[in-house]
C-alpha cells in the first residue's frame, strides 16, 4: 500500500473517488495560487511600484476566469495579508 498511487489507495479504501473532495482540493489549491499572486501584486502596490489599476489588470490577465469582483477581492485580501 505504501507505493500505491493516491487514487488507487482511495479507491481501495473508499470504493471510488469522491468528486466533491477532489473538487474541493482543486479549488483550495487554486485559491492558494491566486492568493499568492495577489499578495505579490499587493506588495508591489504597497511599495508604490505599480498602481492599483495595474495590479488589478495583472491579476485579471493571469486569471482570466475570475470576475472583476473576484479580482478586486483577491487584491484586497493580498493587501490585508501584506500588511503583516
Amino acid at each position: 500500500m505504501k507505493d500505491m498511487p493516491l487514487e488507487r489507495l482511495w479507491h481501495a479504501v473508499f470504493g471510488g473517488p469522491r468528486q466533491e473532495l477532489v473538487k474541493a482540493r482543486r479549488d483550495e489549491a487554486e485559491r492558494r495560487v491566486v492568493g499568492a499572486f495577489a499578495y505579490e501584486q499587493a506588495d508591489l502596490l504597497r511599495d508604490a511600484r505599480l498602481t492599483r489599476e495595474e495590479a488589478v489588470a495583472a491579476i485579471a490577465e493571469r486569471f482570466p476566469r475570475l470576475s472583476r469582483e473576484q479580482v478586486e477581492q483577491a487584491l484586497a485580501r493580498g493587501l490585508f495579508e501584506s500588511m503583516w
